[in-house]
């Protein structure tokens, strides 16, 4: 997977998904490579492959899903956000100190941006913000921990790590799972023939012009 730095969650590099993407084709080649970040919608999937990736991973776009157990204010603030919102960090570094990530620009963000680094310091008098389950196991979620809110999360959700990336303002409404990927499977293909009928037309235009 290669991984441009619009993309949510952790990410390590500095390229964007564009830059990246055909470096990496050419390094590896033959191997598949999956293109990730800054992408949403049939128009990003067909300008992954033709990057010359093979296909493409979504993660903001699925966050906005029933079947994401994300926290319902979680999802309400990536449908609410723009990219603007998303901004690049090591601010939640209680669990995996120093690792940049990109999280939504809420007001605890913004309040702390300028001293990022006491995200990493992994005190244990951090105060709880939260208590979240996985399972059966109930657990608290001390201020600047890594992990974001899941739908069974009770507290301070909006100062939890929410992340998101570049794409966030590009997620507009909730919609099943199934239904964004038969969409952006239906709409590539509709793109790519689109395409190739303008560069048809184009290649009989260029031969009668040579022909004249």
């Amino acid at each position: 997977i290669a991984q441009g730095v619009e993309a949510g969650g952790h990410v390590a590099g500095d390229l964007t998904t564009m830059t990246m993407v055909p470096q990496v084709v050419d390094a590896i080649s033959p191997t598949p490579v999956i293109a990730a970040g800054g992408i949403a919608d049939a128009r990003g999937l067909v300008a992954a492959l033709a990057l010359g990736a093979q296909a493409a991973v979504l993660g903001t776009r699925f966050i906005a899903t029933p079947e994401a157990d994300a926290h319902p204010e979680y999802k309400r603030r990536i449908l609410a956000a723009c990219s603007e919102d998303s901004v690049r960090t090591t601010l939640f570094g209680g669990g995996w100190p120093d690792a940049p990530h990109r999280v939504l620009r809420t007001e605890f963000v913004s309040r702390w941006l300028a001293d990022e680094a006491r995200g990493n310091e992994n005190r244990p008098d951090e105060p709880v913000l939260a208590q979240s389950r996985l399972g059966s196991e109930a657990f608290p979620i001390r201020r600047f921990m890594v992990f974001p809110p899941n739908g069974d999360t009770e507290g301070e959700i909006a100062s939890m790590a929410l992340y998101a990336g570049q794409t966030a303002g590009m997620v507009r409404d909730e919609r099943p799972a199934a239904v964004v990927v038969a969409e952006l499977a239906t709409e590539a293909c509709r793109l790519i023939e689109s395409g190739l009928a303008l560069c048809r037309q184009a290649e009989k235009a260029s031969g009668n012009s040579a022909r004249v």
